[in-house]
C-alpha cells in the first residue's frame, strides 16, 4: 500500500514520522512519501497521485487538489480546503483538520460552546473558528487590524455559515483575559522565534483552557504562560496526530484508542526534538 503527503515546500515534515507510527500499530505493511512538487508540476501528477491508496495535502495545494476529486466530504466543501484524499472508484476530499482540533479541545477537557479567543484569521483560522460558532460558542478574533478587508470578509464567511452567530473582532493587543478558551491560529512563537507570544502572561493566567495550533518546538511561550499559571494548554501536535489518526479511519478503516493516540504524540515530540 502506497501514501504520502503532497505540498511545496515540505522540508522536514513529521507526517512520515506519525503515519509510520500508525501504519504499525495497525499491523500494515504501507509506505508513505513525500511528494515536494512545486506549482508548475502539480496538474500533471494528478495521474501518480490517484493511483496512491490515499495521501493527504498541505500547503499551498488544499483548495487547488479539489479539481482532481469527484466529490467533497461536507468537512472538506465548508472550507474549499482538502488535507486528506480517498482515491477509488469515487476520488473523495476530506478535511480532517476539523476532527484533530475538536478533538483536542475536548480531550484537553475545554468546550467550544463558551466564550473563546481566536488569535488570528489566517489559514486554519477559518476552520477553528466556524466550528466555535457551529458549536455555540461566544467569539471573539484577535487581529492586526479590525478594519481591514481581510478581517471583514473573515467575519462574513462565518456569518454565511451562521447568520446569528456572536463573533466579533478586536485589536490583537487589546484582547484581555477571561476568556474560556484560548485558540492561537498565528504563527507567533514558532521555530526559530520562540521568544515570542501572541498573548501577555497577565492576560493567559485568568483564561481557563489554551490551544496552541504550532507544534514547534513542542512547548511554546504562550505554552509555558499557561502552564506557569495552571491554565491547561495543548499544541498543535496533538491535532497533527489527531488528523493524521482520522486519514487512517477514512483510508482503511483503523480505529486507536486514546493510550495510543497519546503515546504517538509523546512519539512524535521526541522525533521532533532530534530534528
Amino acid at each position: 500500500m502506497k501514501y504520502g503527503l503532497l505540498g511545496h515546500p515540505l522540508g522536514h515534515s513529521m507526517s512520515p514520522f506519525i503515519h509510520q507510527k500508525l501504519f504499525e500499530l495497525s499491523g500494515i505493511k504501507a509506505s508513505y512519501d513525500l511528494f515536494d512538487v512545486p506549482p508548475e508540476k502539480l496538474d500533471e501528477k494528478k495521474d501518480f497521485l490517484l493511483t496512491l491508496d490515499g495521501f493527504n495535502v498541505t500547503i499551498p495545494y488544499k483548495g487547488r487538489v479539489i479539481d482532481f476529486l469527484d466529490r467533497l466530504d461536507i468537512s472538506a466543501s465548508r472550507y474549499n480546503s482538502v488535507n486528506v484524499v480517498k482515491t477509488g472508484e469515487v476520488n473523495v476530499g476530506y478535511n480532517t483538520d476539523v476532527n484533530g482540533f475538536v478533538a483536542s479541545v475536548i480531550h484537553m477537557g475545554a468546550t467550544l460552546s463558551g466564550n473563546v479567543l481566536l488569535l488570528g484569521c489566517g489559514g486554519v483560522s477559518r476552520m477553528m473558528a466556524a466550528e466555535t460558532i457551529l458549536s455555540g460558542g461566544k467569539l471573539t478574533v484577535g487581529v492586526r487590524d479590525a478594519n481591514s478587508q481581510k478581517t471583514k470578509e473573515f467575519l462574513s464567511f462565518l456569518k454565511g455559515i451562521k447568520q446569528d452567530a456572536f463573533v466579533k473582532a478586536v485589536d490583537i493587543n487589546e484582547t484581555g483575559g477571561g476568556y474560556d478558551l484560548v485558540i492561537n491560529g498565528t504563527p507567533v512563537g514558532m521555530f526559530p522565534k520562540t521568544q515570542f507570544s501572541p498573548m501577555a502572561e497577565q492576560d493567559v493566567k485568568s483564561c481557563k483552557f489554551v490551544f496552541d495550533a504550532i507544534y514547534n518546538p513542542e512547548e511554546t511561550l504562550l505554552y509555558k504562560y499557561a502552564e506557569k499559571n495552571g491554565v491547561k494548554c495543548v499544541t498543535g501536535m496533538e491535532m497533527l496526530v489527531r488528523q493524521a489518526a482520522e486519514a487512517h479511519r477514512i483510508w482503511y478503516g483503523a480505529n486507536f484508542d486514546e493510550s495510543e493516540i497519546k503515546n504517538i504524540i509523546r512519539l512524535a515530540n521526541e522525533e521532533l526534538k532530534k530534528r
